[in-house]
């Protein structure tokens, strides 16, 4: 019974992926080749709740023709080979005790689709998908990981037939690749494309299958394409401008050169003080360059236009590339997005004039085709406003809070290196537009007045500084009414102060 025991797959695919193809295309594969294969599938609950799996198990042919019996479920420790399409699937497959260092060769895609918890959180709610590459690395006997998707894009193929060429590539089944080739064919679907991402996949797995232990990522200096990113990195450590690189890039697409320029003058204002240190800088580069990039009318339309978007959308929807697609915008601007375009004090009063009236809540329903000619105009000519963006009350609005923010980090920094991480970090609290905004800069501002100026001040202790800006900030994600919040302020009320500290 021995040489009858099976070779065990598990496939893992979100809806769309081609996971029951690819799973077809071995099977297919290994009975013409003379084994004995049967395969299973378990649905996902949804498609982001858990992917649909596939399992097979293979059993190389037997002289004795001894018809074996399969299983139907996988068993934790038993695979010996898993393919996934996605990241955070795959490391849920090794939660699962799918993935073993012992038994398991692992192929997974790492592009992310993301959850949506993930996408709803109200500060960065993503896996660190470093950290999820480590687990695979290391619960794994071999790793090939790679953007596969990306791959597939690039040959004008499919994600499922890359995975099928990588998996031959491997050469850990007892089937030579020309079966699988075959398998294609016989399908008779988009064989061409397929067999493209065949042959990529098949040569990425002879090129590079990964120990577990001896695929860390390699360092590389940042590349600087023009002086101001050239700057970043002559005044900032490397993990830090390779940020400030990107938010160069993102700012003067947003706005302008110079613009981007007074991004790099603020964060020099920190390189060279000793108490920042590399993951503070570039924490403070990420969220500076998010913040000074805000969402205003004029960058909706922007990123409504932009270069690209119909091609994706075109890819989403499935479209072929001479079918004619029509893409509406549904927006909805509340007076705020609409008259924060004005300049200050001409916003701020029809603001007012609106507030007392009690129109503040009403909207404008707008759909907007940007594939019409019209469409399109409407967007492209706000677009264009982007040299008015400076005079505008929303971008003087910007700039206020901005200034404070980092006045708070550096008299912050001047006490305390692990508070000024924490007061870096509140910047999270503010995002968006509208009642988004809004909500989470009141719930900034009273972070401010009432948990990070009094330790400032000496009002509190200041062993506990990072601790309550860290804690209050963590409150407010978890509710943005603020009523978490509101229950850390008080009870900082109760704490001692330090002069009655020192007095007893």
């Amino acid at each position: 019974m021995a040489e009858l025991r099976p070779v065990r797959l598990l496939i893992a695919a979100l809806g769309g992926e081609g996971g029951g193809v690819l799973a077809s295309w071995i099977t297919n594969a290994a009975v013409a080749a003379g084994h004995v294969a049967q395969r299973t599938s378990i649905p996902g609950v949804a498609q982001r709740t858990g992917a649909t799996t596939y399992y097979l198990e293979i059993v190389p042919a037997a002289a004795n023709g001894a018809k074996p019996v399969l299983a139907l479920n996988p068993a934790p420790g038993e695979v010996d080979v898993m393919l996934s399409s996605e990241l955070l699937e795959t490391t849920r497959a090794v939660q699962a005790g799918s993935v073993t260092p012992a038994r398991t060769h692992l192929i997974a895609s790492t592009h992310r689709v993301f959850t949506v918890d993930e996408k709803s959180a109200m500060a960065d709610g993503r896996v660190d998908p470093l950290k999820m590459q480590e687990v695979l690395r290391q619960f794994s006997k071999s790793a090939l990981l790679t953007d596969l998707a990306t791959v597939a894009r690039e040959v004008d193929s499919q994600l499922n037939a890359v995975m099928l060429g990588a998996l031959a590539g491997i050469k850990v089944l007892p089937i030579s690749g020309d079966y699988f080739r075959a398998a294609i064919r016989a399908e008779g679907k988009a064989v061409d494309a397929n067999l493209r991402g065949f042959e990529a996949g098949y040569s990425l797995a002879s090129k590079d299958v990964e120990s577990p232990r001896d695929s860390k990522p390699v360092s590389r200096a940042p590349r600087a394409e023009n002086q101001l990113e050239a700057r970043a990195v002559r005044t900032l450590p490397r993990e830090a401008a390779e940020i400030a690189i990107e938010g160069v890039r993102r700012l003067t697409d947003y706005q302008n050169k110079p613009y981007a320029e007074l991004y790099l003058d603020r964060i020099e204002r920190f390189a060279k003080n000793k108490s920042a240190d590399t993951s503070f800088l570039r924490e403070l580069a990420r969220l500076l360059a998010v913040r000074m990039s805000f969402e205003d009318t004029i960058r909706v339309a922007q990123l409504k236009i932009r270069e690209g978007r119909i091609e994706r959308l075109r890819r989403e929807s499935g479209a072929g590339g001479d079918t004619l697609i029509h893409v509406f915008e549904f927006l909805k601007p509340g007076p705020e997005e609409i008259f924060s375009m004005l300049t200050p004090g001409l916003g701020r009063a029809v603001l007012r004039w609106i507030e007392r009236r009690g129109w503040s809540e009403r909207s404008v329903k707008m759909k907007v085709s940007t594939t019409s000619f019209s469409g399109f105009l409407r967007l492209r000519l706000l677009a264009g406003l982007r040299w008015w963006r400076p005079r505008t009350l929303r971008y003087a609005e910007e700039k206020v809070w901005v200034e404070r923010w980092l006045d708070l980090i550096e008299r912050t920094l001047a006490q305390d290196a692990e508070a000024a991480k924490a007061v870096v970090a509140s910047a999270t609290l503010v995002k968006g537009y509208g009642e988004t905004m809004k909500r989470g800069l009141n719930n900034w501002n009273r972070l401010a007045d009432f948990v990070i100026e009094p330790f400032l001040e000496g009002k509190l202790p200041r062993d506990q500084f990072a601790d309550a800006v860290t804690q209050g900030r963590l409150a407010a994600l978890k509710d943005p009414d603020g009523k978490p919040l509101g229950a850390l302020i008080e009870s900082l009320r109760t704490l001692p102060r330090p002069q009655q500290i020192a007095a007893e």
